[in-house]
């Protein structure tokens, strides 16, 4: 699902190169190149402001490579209003947006608060059922 090993082979490295840029041991970014595991959105932002690509390209979203240039790190408090701003202007309730992505509304309301960041797979899940770029609901364009 993710580029990650295209990326990687196309830069030349090993798994256990990159793991060490991600700060993490090369049995966990296998997991995660190989789609066993799913990567964690902060580290699927790292492994795209190291290699300078949109989120959007690495998720399959856009054909295209994407070249950023700017370091990126993610706030929860954009990324909560980002949701909550979608879901207002799209008149659609906590419940509702539960329901669509498989989860509870007190998760939504958490995510929303910037309690918790929106994990990866329900960020996933909400550009695919919205159409919506992943780059932009994390505030990284």
């Amino acid at each position: 699902m993710f580029k990650l090993k295209e990326i990687r082979e196309y830069e030349g490295l090993t798994q256990r190169e990159v793991a060490e840029k991600l700060k993490v041991a090369r049995s966990t970014y296998a997991g995660w190149e190989c789609g066993k595991d799913i990567i964690p959105l902060p580290k699927l932002n790292e492994f795209a402001n190291i290699f300078h690509t949109s989120l959007d390209y690495l998720i399959g979203k856009f054909p295209d490579i994407e070249n950023i240039d700017k370091y990126f790190k993610i706030n929860k408090n954009i990324v909560a209003n980002n949701i909550k701003k979608f879901r207002e202007e799209n008149d659609i309730s906590q419940t509702e947006l539960a329901e669509n992505l498989n989860t509870s509304q007190p998760n939504i309301s958490k995510y929303e608060s910037g309690k918790y960041l929106i994990t990866t797979s329900y960020a996933l899940e909400f550009t695919q059922k919205y159409n919506y770029s992943l780059d932009k609901l994390i505030g990284r364009k």
